[in-house]
């Protein structure tokens, strides 16, 4: 028996002792904290993307007149023939993929088949030009592949045609009306 006290007498003394220790070693960790630092009021801003357009070079807008494609014979050469000037400037602050569509209603009052109609884009001076159904223009934005990247401040300079496929239009003439080209951008790395 006196064994068995003796037994009881060291676990109490050890649960003392280890309860005396991980009070006197919790008081000493935190008084070893630091007070927090603090940046109050921080905020999170993205870049701009923003785009503007112009057909002279000089006066740029989110906005500005439509082109007007005429005279056009199915099967024939593209319209104007040396492309009308089109200007993209990035005026935001992030580098932009640039893209093209056609994302309102247009109207097609002649059924002209709108698959058989090509919007041709040429970076000015360099390349190749992209051809483009009208009717891709219309179901998603397509990428510019040539001189579709663009870092802030840049202006890009391209041309633009049409032509039609010689079955594009059935009947003695076709119109197209309403057609928005919208250049937009995607921020990029």
């Amino acid at each position: 028996m006196k064994r068995q006290n003796i037994k009881q007498a060291l676990v109490r003394s050890i649960a003392i002792v280890g309860a005396v220790m991980a009070l006197v070693s919790g008081v000493t960790y935190a008084a070893l904290q630091s007070q927090p630092g603090v940046f109050r009021g921080s905020t999170i801003h993205t870049a701009i993307a923003s785009l503007q357009v112009s057909n002279n070079g000089t006066t740029f807008g989110s906005t500005i007149d439509g082109l007007g494609f005429n005279s056009l014979v199915p099967g024939g050469s593209p319209s104007p023939s040396s492309g009308y000037p089109v200007y993209v400037r990035n005026v935001g602050t992030a580098p932009l993929a640039i893209k093209l569509s056609v994302p309102t209603g247009i109207s097609n009052l002649d059924n002209v088949d709108l698959n058989k109609v090509h919007v041709l884009v040429t970076p000015f001076g360099i390349g190749t030009a992209q051809n483009i159904t009208l009717q891709d223009l219309i179901t998603s934005p397509v990428s510019i592949v040539n001189g579709g990247r663009m870092i802030a401040g840049q202006t890009s300079i391209f041309t633009m045609q049409v032509s039609l496929d010689a079955d594009a239009v059935t009947g003695p003439s076709g119109s197209i009306t309403n057609i928005d080209f919208t250049f937009g951008g995607a921020a990029v790395n």
